[in-house]
């Protein structure tokens, strides 16, 4: 079964978050929040007790969490809390009671620890908004924005290696008359198992879209025709049943599908779903259920 747009949406928007180069591996990130643990008790020892260097050993707790994880941050949080405890002794801090530097202790692990799980659920929040940012709210599809982003990547493979890649337009047919006999959602429901059923019949590496309305796209790297005309005829087959279960009773349910092959690069995205848009609506010309698959170039 292939992976939800949504999934890769959620991997491009966490990628965004944590930088180009990803999550930090946690050893690689816990490795540099102790050096700088280690450095800032060297400079507050050196510095002494009367000049605050509280603020300071929050910066390792941060940087840990924010590349490790929480998890990480917490052990990071846990050894600047303890290195500024010993420190203060160390540079002659004096307490009346032997419970005090443990309180203090125990207060700064808390506050660490605060600030800490902030700045996750502010990751996570940011992660949550870029998905969104890049999803059909109905479908959990891939929004016509992000579809054309992933479009034009796969135009830079291209045009770098040389494989050619397949991309399709499909519209369903009598969908009109859905909304119309049994409301708009029974519509959205028919829009949902769409989705799914399309996911569902291509590879993990294909690319699915709601493009808008009752429009979608699917982008299939690495494909040539002949392997592209027998995935679409079987996927239109799928999404006929789909639409006939899911709204029964409605003649004529299913898809006209028009697809390009594109042996070279198109000049552009918008100039690629144009060609796939215009062989769609070649096949709805023709008669409604057909497929049309063209190659690139003509």
């Amino acid at each position: 079964m292939a992976n939800s747009a949504k999934a890769m949406i959620e991997i491009d928007s966490e990628r965004t978050v944590y930088g180009a180069s990803g999550r930090l591996p946690v050893w690689a990130a816990l490795a540099v929040g102790a050096l700088m643990v280690a450095v800032l008790g060297v400079i507050d020892y050196a510095t002494g007790s009367e000049i605050s260097f509280s603020v300071f050993y929050l910066a390792p707790v941060l940087y840990v969490t924010w590349y490790g994880g929480f998890r990480a941050g917490f052990f990071v949080a846990l050894a600047s809390a303890a290195a500024w405890g010993i420190i203060d002794v160390a540079a002659g801090a004096r307490y009346s009671i032997w419970l005090i530097p443990m309180w203090n202790a125990a207060t700064r692990l808390g506050f660490f620890l605060v600030a800490a799980w902030l700045l996750q659920a502010l990751q996570k929040a940011n992660s949550r908004v870029l998905a969104l940012a890049h999803t059909d709210s109905l479908t959990g599809l891939a929004n016509a924005r992000s579809f054309y982003d992933y479009l034009e990547r796969e135009i830079l493979r291209q045009r770098r290696y040389g494989s050619a890649f397949t991309l399709a337009y499909i519209d369903l047919d009598h969908f009109k008359e859905v909304n119309d006999g049994y409301g708009h959602a029974a519509g959205d429901v028919v829009l949902r198992s769409v989705g799914m059923c399309i996911l569902a019949t291509l590879r993990e590496s294909d690319v699915v879209a709601r493009l808008g309305g009752d429009e979608f796209g699917v982008l299939m790297p690495a494909t040539e025709a002949v392997t592209a005309n027998l995935v679409l005829a079987r996927l239109q087959a799928e999404i006929s049943v789909s639409m006939r279960t899911s709204a029964p009773g409605i003649e004529g349910l299913g898809a006209t599908v028009g697809a390009v092959v594109f042996q070279d690069a198109p000049h552009s995205a918008d100039a690629a779903v144009l060609a796939a848009d215009e062989a769609m609506y070649t096949g709805k010309r023709a008669a409604r259920g057909s497929l049309q698959l063209a190659v690139w170039p003509r």
